[in-house]
């Protein structure tokens, strides 16, 4: 009797030490994930979240990628499950991670599939800066990566403190006008509840749509009635189509920005991805929006 309860009382206390040195993480969507160590084998479904596992030093624990992790230049090389909204559940089966991060546009049923398949399933939502920075703190207690992740966290929080501390003094007509401009056919901008929204009025702009929410479009004439002081124009891999679009429709001549030769290019991955370089993102509009301030920035339109 005194040795069953004597192997009672050590299965116990076994569990209790595997259970206090367990983690415990709650996603973006309320999920709570339970691991029993840090991830060594991870899979990322989204850009942002490579970026941060390559931002943390944990490049060595990632297995696999969407096709469309492009940054660090090494992110390239990992082995590819599928886009980002088209993934290839038999090759995460068959790299077998102990953690998967997922992102708002990874299908659900990609994720309930996986789930029921017995593997970690971390979903990766921000919807602002803060959170962006919270999220990595997640990731980086996911991988076993504390201390690199609260100094990634706390620099980046320097980062927005600072660009908050020198514009804090400007009065609301100090502020120029900012138009975001995502796509051109239809005319597609960015209003309030947006990261875009978030960097112009955190560098000492006003967002010219900040009535609107979300991502929307608008009518030409709606924007010629609005007329910004600034015209921020996203580029990806080259194509500038919107970007020639506002400099050479005639339509458009009119508009101040226009005039002025304020129309810059801004990289579509920096300032579209939560990750690490959001707040890399944060100065860029800084200096589009306060050059006097932050210092010239200059627009690549190659």
């Amino acid at each position: 009797m005194r040795r069953r309860v004597l192997l009672l009382a050590v299965f116990c206390s076994l569990f209790l030490l595997s259970s206090a040195f367990g983690l415990e993480v709650t996603d973006d969507t309320g999920r709570t994930i339970t691991l029993s160590s840090p991830a060594a084998r991870v899979i990322s479904l989204t850009p942002a979240n490579t970026e941060i596992v390559f931002a943390l030093g944990a490049e060595g624990s990632l297995v696999g990628v969407t096709t469309y992790c492009d940054y660090p230049e090494e992110a390239k090389k990992k082995e590819k499950i599928g886009s980002i909204t088209e993934v290839d559940l038999e090759a995460i089966v068959r790299l077998d991670p102990d953690l998967v991060l997922a992102g708002s546009l990874t299908p659900p049923e990609v994720i309930e599939r996986l789930t029921k398949l017995g593997y970690p399933v971390f979903v990766l939502d921000p919807k602002s800066i803060p959170q962006v920075i919270e999220s990595i703190r997640k990731v980086a207690l996911l991988l076993g990566k504390e201390k690199e992740g609260e100094a990634l966290a706390q620099a980046m929080e320097r980062n927005v403190q600072e660009v908050q501390a020198r514009v804090s003094g400007l009065s609301e007509e100090e502020k120029p006008r900012v138009f975001h401009v995502i796509w051109h056919n239809p005319l597609w901008t960015a209003g309030k509840d947006t990261f875009i929204h978030e960097f112009i009025t955190l560098a000492g702009g006003k967002n010219v749509v900040e009535d609107l929410s979300g991502y929307v479009t608008l009518d030409l004439e709606e924007l010629l009635r609005r007329n910004p002081d600034i015209i921020t124009v996203v580029s990806a891999h080259g194509e500038n189509l919107p970007y020639n679009f506002i400099v050479s429709d005639t339509r458009l001549k009119v508009l101040q920005a226009v005039q002025q030769g304020r129309v810059f290019v801004v990289d579509s991955d920096i300032v579209s991805r939560p990750g690490p370089r959001i707040t890399q993102a944060l100065r860029i509009f800084a200096s589009i929006i306060h050059p006097e301030i932050f210092g010239p920035y200059q627009s690549s339109k190659e």
